[in-house]
């Protein structure tokens, strides 16, 4: 009785068991057992079934079916084909004639030779810009009653910027009627860079030929307005008046080189990206001694690139056969790095982009901190989502600006983070990040050895503006515990910091560590809200205000053919035509009067002001840092070189209240 067949019979029992209480704990599943293929293979056509190879009755009417198919299907074209006649009919004519028309642009006397596209947004930008009337910071274009309460936003993915949303336009405050497209308009956005092929030309300049008088014969009734004066732009004294006080005086650095200290402003870093065939590529460090004149440029885009390996280096000296071909090489690729990393992503789609979002996500229409941030975000989610169908999408404008493959538009978009010069960059250990610009003007000057004008009016331009949020706060805010308290707020803040992080995962830990320790936290959220306002105003046009610089390619180049110094007909017009989306102008800064905006405090401010007292402070310093850059500009001439030069864009008489353009 107590056999191996009673052994077995008890082991098999008690497998099953165990087998049915597994069972019973995985919820009743079961573990089917695996099956083997078919042995030996055959071919399953579907016509007879697996029981018995019967064939169900059905498969007799597929002949049928495949006849009244067919019929029904021929009726469905000659329906189609009527609806093409039709809309043929109703549509060729004036698609023939525009193209005929905006063809016979290419002859004389305008001999203006560029794609349909470039055409069809020259016309929808003048149009544009012919209805615009110019805003101010009245209860005309603020009224509190078009401000929409919070909501989570309708975003697109942008293509070629990394880990970004940009909310579509019709999430815009204070919309009216007349600054939202039509559906007409939507649709032609949404595939308009889908529908019309890119081809690049060659066309270039002919030696005596005017490439300033070449743009504005197209673009005279829709560049904006030049305030810079530039008479001089190709001289080693204008290099660096380039560096020093143009559109690379944020990106000044400070290092020494074989043994001598030199200030360097760098834009190899575009060396390596690939450009589409025959256009020549980026590149070039601008070196310069202790009185800033040129020492040399470094530039790895010089020769042809090299796959797999170092790119060759090529050192050019004044004086070179290559130096004029050097300067124009670096000043054309600063501009481009500029206007990709600076301007687009950094002004656009990073900080004013996610606070903009932010604010609008987790603050209330009556909120102080969303009033007091209208001017600073006015128009901005219109203009990047325009952004999104008409300049960064492949296809759009940005390709057809810019000599770069898709492939390199992508790899510089990724770099973009990495490539800025905010503050944002400092490491840990050096102090940073900072979203304090007078302190980081200090850093720079007191641990890097630079220390420019266009830094010092920097460090005025944002302690003015810190003054008055922190003045503002103080009118809602007894104490930093109560700012805390607000969850709105922090809901936003914690928002804004989350998604930088999720940018550039180091700014998190390292800049809002003491987020919630007080008056340093507070001062955080002081700091963090002032670097929006300078982000959107002075360093705005420090990176977008180059009407001088673009309108002409031999100035500078967006895309060029090797061993030229001066662009291509086609990018003279693609860089004008990206310029003069900046003609639209918005509130001005100084001289506004936006108090209408505050709500009324719930009790008297502990500080005595009000807030209407703080804006009034605010605008009385500006004007007294407008006066400071007029004098500094009117002694230009007096002052020994390098600083005979005249610093434009931290005077607050120019500045807008946003970067919505």
């Amino acid at each position: 009785r107590g056999g191996p067949k009673s052994s077995d019979r008890r082991c098999r029992q008690g497998a099953m068991t165990a087998a049915a209480q597994d069972v019973e704990k995985a919820g009743g599943a079961t573990d089917w057992p695996a099956v083997q293929p078919d042995a030996p293979r055959r071919c399953r056509l579907f016509c007879c079934g697996s029981e018995g190879n019967i064939c169900p009755p059905y498969v007799l009417f597929v002949p049928f079916l495949g006849i009244l198919g067919y019929v029904l299907g021929m009726v469905g074209v000659a329906l189609a084909a009527a609806v093409v006649l039709v809309a043929a009919a109703l549509c060729l004519c004036p698609w023939t004639t525009f193209t005929s028309w905006t063809g016979m642009w290419g002859c004389w006397p305008w001999k203006w030779n560029v794609d349909l596209y470039t055409k069809a947004l020259y016309l929808g930008n003048q149009y544009s810009l012919m209805l615009w009337q110019p805003p101010d910071t009245s209860a005309k274009y603020f009224p509190i009653g078009r401000i929409k309460p919070k909501r989570k936003l309708v975003k697109h993915d942008i293509e070629y910027a990394l880990n970004l949303k940009i909310p579509v336009g019709d999430e815009e405050d204070l919309l009216t009627s007349s600054m939202q497209p039509g559906a007409l308009t939507r649709f032609i956005e949404a595939n308009l860079a889908k529908t019309l092929p890119m081809r690049d030309r060659f066309e270039t300049f002919e030696d005596g030929e005017d490439p300033v008088a070449y743009v504005m014969r197209q673009f005279g009734s829709i560049y904006p307005t030049i305030y810079q004066d530039w008479t001089d732009k190709r001289s080693d004294r204008a290099l660096a008046r380039f560096c020093l006080h143009g559109i690379g005086a944020h990106r000044v650095e400070r290092v020494v080189d074989g043994g001598a200290r030199l200030y360097v402003v760098r834009a190899d870093v575009l060396a390596g990206l690939p450009v589409r065939p025959g256009f020549a590529r980026y590149g070039g460090d601008a070196y310069f001694d202790e009185k800033w004149n040129p020492v040399k440029i470094v530039d790895s885009g010089f020769g042809p690139a090299v796959d797999g390996r170092a790119q060759e280096r090529v050192v050019t000296h004044p004086g070179d056969a290559a130096w004029e071909e050097a300067k124009f090489r670096f000043r054309s690729s600063l501009t481009v790095l500029v206007t990709l990393v600076d301007h687009l992503y950094a002004s656009h789609l990073l900080t004013p982009n996610i606070v903009v979002t932010a604010v609008q996500e987790n603050l209330s229409p009556a909120h102080p901190v969303r009033r007091f941030l209208l001017p600073f975000s006015f128009n901005a989610i219109s203009v990047n989502d325009d952004a999104y169908h008409n300049l960064v999408a492949s296809g759009a404008l940005a390709p057809r600006v810019f000599a770069l493959t898709d492939h390199g538009l992508h790899m510089a978009f990724a770099a973009a983070p990495k490539l800025m010069v905010t503050g944002a960059e400092v490491p840990p250990e050096e102090g940073g990040p900072f979203f304090n610009r007078a302190r980081y003007v200090q850093y720079l000057r007191e641990k890097k050895g630079v220390d420019t004008e266009f830094h010092r009016q920097s460090a005025k331009l944002f302690s003015a503006m810190r003054t008055f949020v922190a003045d503002y706060m103080a009118c809602y805010y007894a104490t930093p515990a109560a700012a805390f308290a607000d969850e709105e707020l922090m809901s936003m803040i914690r928002q804004v910091t989350f998604q930088l992080g999720h940018v550039a995962p180091a700014l998190p830990k390292a800049a809002f560590a003491g987020m919630a320790r007080g008056d340093a936290g507070f001062d955080m959220i002081v700091d963090l809200l002032t670097d929006f306002m300078f982000t959107v105003t002075g360093m705005h046009e420090q990176v977008g205000a180059i009407e001088a610089y673009v309108q002409d390619a031999s100035f500078i180049a967006t895309k060029w053919v090797p061993g030229k110094v001066v662009g291509t007909k086609q990018a003279a017009t693609a860089q004008a035509l990206l310029m003069s989306f900046t003609s639209q102008p918005m509130p001005k800064l100084l001289g506004a009067d936006w108090t209408h905006l505050f709500p009324a405090p719930s009790a008297q401010p502990a500080a005595g002001k009000t807030p209407a007292q703080c804006f009034s402070e605010f605008q009385a310093e500006l004007s007294r840092l407008a006066d400071e850059a007029d004098a500094y500009n009117a002694a230009a001439p007096s002052r020994a070189f390098p600083d005979c030069f005249p610093m434009y864009v931290m005077n607050p008489r120019v500045l807008e209240t946003s970067s919505a353009v």
